[in-house]
């Protein structure tokens, strides 16, 4: 009976640490559902940020890495930066729950523009960091 007991307590506690540690702070991927396709695969998390919070994110990323930011909607703005005689530019929208651009990130610039976005999106949930 005690071998039960201290098993039964044992198991309790590491289900209860495996919850724990993975559960700590959600990644900056997409989590939405997999059979809807609209989403695509470098959307980011922003759970239930106001869209302003998560557009002023948008800005200031952008503005740090060197883009123009234009506002096109309340909850979209364009992004361009001039790269020697090229310019890149991608439509960014808040939806529901995530940040999304109008076409998949591909190339250094939008992949450290995606990467700023997500720090700013933590900061702007956790401003005492």
């Amino acid at each position: 009976m005690k071998k039960i007991l201290s098993t039964t307590i044992i198991s309790a506690i590491s289900i209860m640490l495996i919850t724990a540690c993975s559960s700590k702070e959600p990644t900056m991927g997409a989590h939405i559902d997999k059979t809807d396709e609209s989403t695509i695969k470098t959307a980011i998390y922003i759970g239930n940020m106001k869209t302003e919070k998560a557009i002023l994110a948008v800005e200031k990323a952008a503005e740090k890495n060197g883009w123009k930011v234009t506002e096109f909607k309340r909850n979209t703005v364009i992004v361009e930066k001039v790269i020697g005689d090229k310019t890149i530019n991608r439509t960014i929208k808040v939806h529901n729950k995530h940040i999304s651009g109008d076409k998949q990130a591909s190339g250094y610039e939008l992949s450290n523009l995606r990467e700023a976005i997500v720090e700013e999106v933590k900061n702007e949930n956790n401003p005492h960091h």
